[in-house]
């Protein structure tokens, strides 16, 4: 089960299937973002651990491994916390876990979200340009994080920034009995240095790994380190 982070879709896991032979892959667009519904609220944590079991309910899925990269860390986190029987993995990818990150940035409020929107529809080149130089990404990678940016609703987007920022309980995290990875990229510039040892210190069990030269996005800027990673985590500690 493969969920991602603020602003993205389930696009950004389009490697997946290719790239972990013998697994099957579900993933989903959050709710506020991608082709999923965009309700006026609801935008907090513990709406959205309902809105994956109830996925996983739909879609007859009894025990899988489940990943998060960056807000969806949280997400997954949060998921795994309320209903620890459904996992036999976690994974936390660049995970922004909510009150440990120092989220929303001044970036994240509804007013410059919807201005970097409509700066990037008004210049495609410029929006393209901006991401290929923040994470190293080619042409075709880079326009569909755009794309999935567009598709956000500016309303829910501002209202995740808010849920980021909020103090939260991770306690829980400590009391989960299931193999779980922390994979952070080593030049990642959009979650503090440190975090890493801080989110470790919750999951004293938990695997650490930093990737090299790569920055947020390890799916999408080293997939093949990434996904080796990945596939020998789950196929050592999950069931094929």
């Amino acid at each position: 089960m493969l969920i991602h982070g603020w602003m993205a879709s389930k696009r950004y896991w389009h490697e997946a299937v290719d790239r972990l032979p013998g697994h099957r892959i579900w993933s989903l667009d959050l709710f506020g973002f991608g082709d999923s519904e965009k309700p006026v609220n609801g935008y907090d944590l513990d709406s959205y651990a309902r809105f994956v079991l109830e996925f996983l309910d739909e879609t007859d899925v009894k025990n899988c491994a489940i990943v998060g990269h960056s807000m969806g860390g949280s997400v997954a986190a949060r998921t795994c916390i309320a209903s620890p029987e459904r996992f036999r993995a976690l994974c936390l990818v660049d995970p922004a876990l909510a009150g440990i990150a120092t989220a929303p940035s001044r970036w994240a409020t509804e007013p410059m979200i919807g201005f970097m929107l409509r700066l990037a529809g008004a210049s495609i080149g410029f929006g393209q340009m901006t991401v290929k130089s923040m994470f190293g990404l080619g042409d075709s990678e880079s326009m569909m994080i755009i794309e999935e940016a567009e598709k956000a609703d500016v309303r829910g987007a501002a209202s995740c920034g808010d849920m980021m920022s909020r103090k939260t309980d991770w306690g829980g995290l400590s009391e989960l009995n299931l193999p779980a990875l922390i994979l952070f990229g080593e030049n990642d510039f959009l979650v503090d240095r440190g975090m890493d040892e801080d989110i470790k210190s919750l999951m004293p069990k938990a695997e650490l790994r930093h990737i090299k030269d790569c920055g947020h996005m390890p799916m999408l800027e080293k997939p093949d380190e990434f996904y080796d990673i990945l596939w020998r985590f789950l196929g050592r500690r999950a069931s094929r």
